[in-house]
């Protein structure tokens, strides 16, 4: 996470970088699937490639870009532009300000990622300290009857120094790979004067969750700009949670998958035959199925006979969380598969213990009667956590809600970056009758396993045992409908985990903008000198 002096260097100049986010392999992939004629139609304007494509997506939501980004934006965060920018041989992009973007308040970043032919010569440029004037560089240019192709670089800048004397021309020595971060507002523009190559970048916009984002009229480029009042812009929720702000919400695209249907938000209820099950170990299945974060994720109810064991101690990939419903099971959890002397745990509804991928483990019914448990598994890419998660065992049988609790009341029970997640939580959540929240969309899956009394959720009414899925990008809300407190267990599962190339870039990122910004405010030097790792 960047420093507050980090944060301020951006609040100062406007910009950072560059910034170094994909190797040259990296570069060759994205460059070589730009290429292909084979593209979906991007989503109602030509910002919206993310909506249909999974790589402009998967890009956008990268853990290495988002943390640079939620410092400046805050922890909730849209993606409303995706798009893929190219210029040829001697084309020049004039100076301007993005219209969708130029609002005196901001809240918008743009990172700008050089992908193929990228230098000196063809990469942006920018006028630091711009963002700060209140104005576009489309508006300053009318005032002073300059025709587009006068707005040189040069003619550019004295109009910022008239108002930020120490605002400076920065055109950034860049290559394939490196990127600019920067302010919506800044007054930016793009001269490729290299003699051979056509310089591809990609083109990736965001704004705070609260932060209207519109249309631009494109026929009317020039101040004073006009907005269409339909459609909205779809937007990608890629970090936090959105709680019903003023912008078009849509789902990430889904996976590339085998044919699997995808899951998305719904209620299902668990049913198992603890009377007289049929066999001595009955598995009920749930649902099952990519979401638009997981590669799988799959749910089911099993009832388990007096004394049995499903299977011997056993391992896989997969994470997996186990919750009693009814009566007390007996967990098995060696260290390998012939350990002598395995750990043993007895846990009763009220418990749960979480799995991660690898470790052996079953399951024994200890008591004369039946006993009924639910199992969440998943798969995801790897996160490649210093530190992730062992098995864990979290209790909340004890836990209720005091006299004085607000209706909508909750308590962490654990949370932390597993081996295939950025971060696994639960929490126990107990609702008041007449409590609840409008609905709003999580960047993340969320399951919710209701304990006692009533909810409703999704026009339906869900009592114990039931479960609610909710997939990232759809709204979910919550009531309690009851005479009763409701309590209910929470499970959220956030991706994409932060991988080892996206830590480095996170960790390289600080150093490499201070010097950026050393250059532009020499005075600011020694303030931002301590904070450096």
């Amino acid at each position: 996470m960047a420093s507050e002096s980090f944060v301020s260097g951006f609040d100062d100049t406007g910009y950072l970088g560059p910034v170094r986010l994909f190797d040259a392999a990296e570069c060759r992939r994205i460059a070589a699937y730009l290429s292909r004629g084979e593209h979906p139609a991007p989503a109602d304007w030509m910002k919206g490639r993310a909506v249909h494509e999974r790589c402009f997506y998967e890009l956008g939501a990268r853990p290495s870009i988002l943390s640079l980004v939620t410092p400046i934006l805050g922890p909730d965060v849209l993606l409303w532009g995706a798009s893929a920018v190219s210029r040829g041989p001697g084309d020049i992009h004039p100076w301007h300000s993005d219209i969708e973007s130029s609002a005196p308040d901001g809240r918008f970043v743009s990172v700008w990622v050089g992908i193929e032919n990228t230098s000196r010569e063809s990469a942006l440029q920018v006028i630091t300290r711009s963002h700060r004037l209140g104005r576009t560089v489309q508006e300053s240019r009318m005032a002073r009857g300059l025709r587009r192709d006068e707005a040189t670089p040069d003619a550019m800048l004295t109009v910022v120094r008239e108002i930020e004397p120490d605002a400076e021309l920065v055109q950034p020595d860049m290559t394939d790979g490196d990127a600019l971060v920067f302010d919506g507002r800044l007054w930016h523009g793009s001269d490729n004067t290299r003699r051979e190559g056509r310089r591809v970048a990609l083109l990736l916009q965001y704004a705070a969750v609260d932060c209207p984002v519109r249309i631009p009229d494109f026929s009317q480029l020039d101040w004073p700009f006009r907005h269409l009042p339909t459609p909205l812009p779809p937007t990608i929720l890629v970090a936090g949670t959105d709680g019903r702000g003023p912008n078009r919400l849509v789902p990430p695209p889904p996976p590339i998958s085998k044919g699997q249907p995808m899951l998305s938000t719904a209620v299902h209820r668990v049913a198992l035959p603890l009377e007289a099950p049929p066999e001595p170990w009955v598995a009920v299945p749930g649902f099952r199925g990519p979401t638009r974060t997981l590669a799988d994720m799959a749910c089911h109810a099993s009832a388990l006979v007096a004394g049995h064991v499903p299977h011997p101690p056993h391992q896989h990939v997969e994470e997996e969380l186990l919750i009693p419903l009814h009566g007390e099971v007996e967990l098995t959890i060696p260290r390998g598969p012939d350990d002598p002397s395995p750990r043993v745990e007895r846990i009763r509804p009220g418990s749960f213990v979480y799995y991660p991928g690898g470790q052996y483990h079953t399951i024994r019914n200890p008591g004369p009667a039946p006993v009924g448990y639910l199992m969440f598994k998943w798969r995801a890419g790897a996160s490649d956590a210093r530190s992730p998660l062992g098995t864990t065992i979290a209790s909340h049988g004890e836990l209720a809600a005091p006299a004085d609790a607000p209706p909508f009341w909750s308590r962490v029970l654990f949370e932390g970056p597993t081996g295939l997640l950025g971060k696994l939580h639960a929490h126990l959540t107990v609702l008041a009758p007449g409590g609840g929240y409008e609905p709003h969309v999580d960047a993340y899956d969320v399951a919710i396993v209701v304990l006692s009394g009533t909810i409703e959720t999704l026009g339906q009414s869900v009592g114990p045992d039931g479960v609610i899925y909710c997939s990232a990008g759809e709204p979910h809300g919550m009531r309690n409908t009851g005479t009763e407190p409701a309590r209910y267990l929470v499970f959220e599962f956030h991706t994409p985990g932060m991988t080892a190339e996206a830590r480095d870039a996170a960790r390289a990122a600080q150093p490499i903008v201070i010097r950026a910004a050393r250059k532009v405010l020499r005075p600011a030097w020694r303030r931002i000198r301590p904070y450096l790792p």
